[in-house]
């Protein structure tokens, strides 16, 4: 009983069912350039295109990737659904997971491990991102993977241990952190 759930996602790594609604984390194409197209994270509905190859996310708007839907004719790009959340292009969002009512102050929210570019010199990513409900402006949560221009860490997957407290995997350290409220 095998069938296509979605299509579209270039390079989908974290996958969650988050109340009866898978989410992903996607990497965009590297052919169009360092400041685009966005990384994403979508609230995936079943049967949707979501652009790749033919159209990508630019911020907020939808564009044609000129490489591959030069006309605009293999798919119209303003059907392709928006991202919950954007990051910068080249931040390479892994890992996510979600904090339910059991949480205080992560209640509501979504981590996202942000790898970083293998292109160390743009920096982007290298941290860990909070994208809470109702918004889909990512906002920084762990920072300091990046310093400067020395990477120290590049944070993969997020694992809810409990009340507000989670693993975090890091594979430029070979670590696995142990994140939790001060109380």
């Amino acid at each position: 009983n095998q069938r296509q759930f979605v299509s579209g996602l270039r390079n989908a790594v974290g996958l969650k069912w988050i109340n009866n609604q898978l989410y992903a984390t996607n990497m965009g194409a590297d052919h169009l350039g360092i400041h685009k197209p966005a990384d994403t994270m979508y609230a995936l509905a079943d049967k949707m295109h979501y652009g790749w190859p033919y159209c990508y996310q630019s911020g907020s708007a939808r564009v044609i990737d000129p490489r591959f839907n030069r006309s605009g004719k293999k798919m119209n790009c303003r059907k392709m659904p928006l991202a919950l959340a954007a990051f910068d292009a080249h931040s390479s969002p892994l890992g996510l997971e979600y904090f339910d009512h059991t949480n205080t102050e992560l209640k509501g929210s979504i981590l996202v491990g942000l790898h970083g570019s293998t292109r160390e010199s743009l920096k982007r990513g290298y941290k860990v991102v909070r994208v809470r409900q109702n918004s889909s402006t990512p906002e920084d949560f762990i920072t300091g993977f990046l310093d400067g221009v020395r990477v120290n860490g590049r944070p993969v997957d997020i694992m809810n241990t409990g009340n507000d407290e989670f693993l975090l995997t890091d594979d430029r350290a070979g670590a696995i952190y142990y994140v939790y409220r001060k109380k």
